[in-house]
């Protein structure tokens, strides 16, 4: 089928199929944009810490040097250096990525897919309309990154001109403010052109999943079961259950009839029961199966139209009887008892 007969939103089975096999709306721009903004903007503290510990490690290297010795306070004092750079970069990419995606597990896309190795499928990509996307992206990043270095360069440009008047450690610290103040700048335009991207790859993500109202019709039926089988399944269950509430007439102490429109029949038993209970009920057809099979077991029928249609509306099959029809009833009981009684 073409796209265009994929009108209908994807499922949650759908995504979560796609999901599965490592199918997600992501942007790897979103990660290395948050990463350099880090970067960039804790450039001062990692300055701080990293840089002191590397100078006294390098100290100690230069002072070991003539010894040719190498201890262990130099390789402490080299990983500790790189500790807040390796986190920062951890912690950057698992969050930027649980925003995206969420905590996803994927082990289909970790199974061996000999087609991302094939030539001719390699070729194909290198030609299709996303890689040629890709280029374009990759180059409209660049020129925005070379336009915001520019301006903030040019921004601060009495800053590098004024360097060169000062002593050597201010003009230093000088042109660190302005280089970090360039940073900043191009990792949140390079931020922003990332969530850009992040939105762009959603949409398109969102169309590529989406279904034919016939792969829809064929998932509820995997799903949920065939209607059609469903109806029959349900017609058979209705069937049985009205064949066993037409068996239990036979248990009744009365039926109350409309005399023809209606039948409710009633079970009473003090020892395990609160109050009489409707065992069967019917109207029309129904109600004359429920009469016969009284008529053929013995149980008393009573005429009682306005009790009749009151049980009727007021209990389902199995309920007590409703408090208010607790004395009409009672006098239809003790009627059918005072019959027995003299039989």
């Amino acid at each position: 089928m073409s796209g265009d007969d994929r009108t209908e939103q994807a499922t949650p089975k759908k995504r979560q199929d796609a999901r599965q096999k490592g199918q997600t709306a992501r942007s790897p721009e979103v990660s290395s944009a948050a990463l350099f903004l880090a970067f960039a903007l804790t450039l001062p503290l990692l300055t701080s810490w990293s840089g002191g510990r590397l100078i006294d490690t390098m100290k100690q290297g230069v002072v070991a040097a003539g010894e040719m010795r190498f201890s262990a306070d130099m390789a402490i004092g080299g990983m500790l250096a790189a500790v807040p750079i390796l986190a920062l970069s951890a912690f950057i990419a698992v969050v930027a990525n649980m925003l995206q995606v969420g905590i996803a597990a994927s082990p289909k896309a970790l199974m061996p897919n000999l087609d991302r190795i094939n030539p001719v499928n390699g070729f194909k990509r290198l030609l299709s309309v996303r890689s040629a996307f890709e280029i374009l992206k990759a180059l409209f990043k660049f020129l925005l990154i070379s336009y915001v270095a520019y301006r903030a360069a040019l921004g601060s440009s009495e800053q590098w001109l004024s360097a060169s008047r000062l002593p050597f450690a201010q003009a230093v610290g000088l042109i660190g403010q302005a280089a970090h103040a360039m940073l900043v700048k191009i990792g949140f335009a390079w931020l922003a052109l990332a969530l850009a991207d992040y939105l762009f790859q959603r949409w398109q993500f969102e169309k590529s999943i989406k279904m034919t109202k016939h792969e829809v019709k064929e998932e509820y039926k995997q799903s949920e079961g065939d209607p059609h089988m469903r109806g029959m399944i349900k017609q058979k269950m209705t069937k049985l259950a009205m064949r066993r509430m037409i068996q239990d007439v036979r248990r009744a102490d009365a039926l109350v009839t409309n005399p023809t429109t209606f039948a409710v029949a009633l079970r009473y038993d003090s020892a395990s029961m609160r109050a009489p209970k409707v065992i069967a009920k019917g109207k029309g057809p129904l109600a004359a199966r429920i009469r016969a099979e009284a008529e053929l077991h013995r149980v008393p029928i009573i005429a009682n139209p306005p009790l009749a249609r009151s049980l009727y509306a007021g209990a389902e099959v199995g309920d007590e009887i409703p408090v208010n029809l607790y004395e009409a009833v009672a006098e239809v009981l003790a009627y059918v008892y005072r019959l027995r009684h003299r039989a």
